[in-house]
């Protein structure tokens, strides 16, 4: 692993490719789709960012996993910083125009950060880049909440992007007062957390934290034994997601077609809004072969398109998006289109964000005979379907 950093500049990082290989392993405990992808980004990011913290704050340590048992629930992972606790938030969106943290990180008095670390991920390009810090001050006086996502966002233009800064105070001013004060959780009776773990408990629930209020969310993940006791149910067996037939994308470089795909010709009219969408996408226009998939999930109506272009050297290039039926109708925030080898291993993936109309994954290139995996995931459902090329 190597890092650079120059005075008022952000951090980029080279991630081992067998430490991305470990960390997807460990995440395969996770209880649902969504936890693996939560796991292997909280473990990647400790894992990559440790070292250098550890070289700039020697006394610096991460908590073992015993103290941590939401790994996969909850976006974030802890370090300690001379008594200050340093949230890293991993994600691997594009956009950093914001940056979001979980609210049990900002409102939950036995979670709250001092510092909070705004880290982007790359996978493909085995990166990690922090582009900015903040306090718990900060984001509960100048950051936005989002009630949908329960996370607190800011701004990128308030955080601070001159990491040398955090070491400055930590030397300067180790009393500086980063955080304001939090409200006491509600207390729950025993019938009222075991209404919840039993709800909870069901692996079929993808998002725990979203679906019960957060003050009962709240107090139940500052209980160590009650946090136990989740963890138990959800490991309980649970049914894996139904798996479709694998496509033969060989037989669309012959024109043929297979059972659930069509052309987007027979699929919208050429004069409507949605055709000319499609014309008008980036990446997705100048493709060769372009196939679409209606997918009805969760009572709503999306459109999974896979482009292919054939290159030189015998390989295929393919692109992979997903929209809503009506062009300018929003994704729901909790909608994810993932890439994913068939030993189960992400590759790639993207979340739609509010007001987004198309989320798409970035172009891949196949040689024949390789096999992945897409899968369209929100909430308890998770839709997936296997490619040859």
């Amino acid at each position: 692993m190597s890092f650079t950093l120059d005075p008022f500049a952000e951090l980029w990082l080279d991630i081992d490719p067998d430490l991305q290989q470990q960390c997807w392993e460990h995440a395969q405990s996770a209880t649902s789709p969504r936890g693996h992808w939560t796991w292997y980004l909280n473990q990647l990011c400790q894992a990559a960012l440790l070292p250098w913290l550890q070289a700039e704050a020697p006394t610096a340590i991460a908590p073992s996993a015993s103290d941590y048992p939401l790994v996969e629930l909850v976006l974030g992972t802890v370090v300690i910083l001379g008594g200050k606790r340093l949230i890293l938030v991993p994600n691997m969106t594009l956009d950093t125009s914001e940056f979001s943290v979980p609210q049990e990180w900002v409102d939950l008095p036995a979670w709250a950060g001092d510092y909070f670390m705004a880290v982007q991920i790359d996978s493909d390009d085995s990166t990690v880049r922090v582009w900015g810090y903040t306090t718990h001050r900060q984001l509960k006086t100048q950051g936005q909440y989002d009630r949908r996502d329960r996370a607190y966002g800011l701004t990128a233009q308030h955080l601070v992007t001159d990491l040398s800064a955090l070491w400055v105070v930590q030397q300067l001013n180790p009393q500086e007062v980063t955080q304001v004060a939090i409200p006491e959780l509600v207390t729950l009776t025993a019938t009222e957390a075991e209404s919840i773990l039993l709800r909870l408990g069901d692996r079929t629930v993808l998002n725990p934290r979203l679906a019960v209020p957060f003050p009962q969310w709240g107090a139940l993940v500052s209980n160590a034994n009650l946090v136990q006791r989740l963890g138990e149910l959800r490991q309980q067996n649970a049914p894996a997601p139904a798996i479709a037939p694998i496509t033969q994308l060989s037989q669309w470089l012959q024109n043929q077609i297979q059972a659930g795909w069509q052309t987007l010709e027979s699929l919208v009219e050429p004069s409507s809004e949605l055709a000319t969408g499609f014309r008008q996408t980036p990446d997705l226009a100048d493709t060769a072969i372009k196939r679409a998939k209606r997918l009805e999930l969760m009572g709503q109506a999306f459109l999974l398109v896979v482009g292919l272009e054939p290159e030189a050297d015998d390989r295929v290039g393919v692109r992979v998006q997903l929209r809503a039926i009506q062009r300018t109708a929003a994704l729901p925030e909790t909608l994810r289109l993932s890439l994913v080898q068939p030993s189960g291993e992400l590759v790639q993936s993207v979340e739609a964000r509010s007001q987004d109309t198309i989320i798409q994954l970035k172009r891949f290139k196949c040689p024949p005979g390789t096999e992945f995996r897409i899968q369209v995931a929100i909430a308890a459902i998770v839709h997936t379907e296997d490619f040859v090329v």
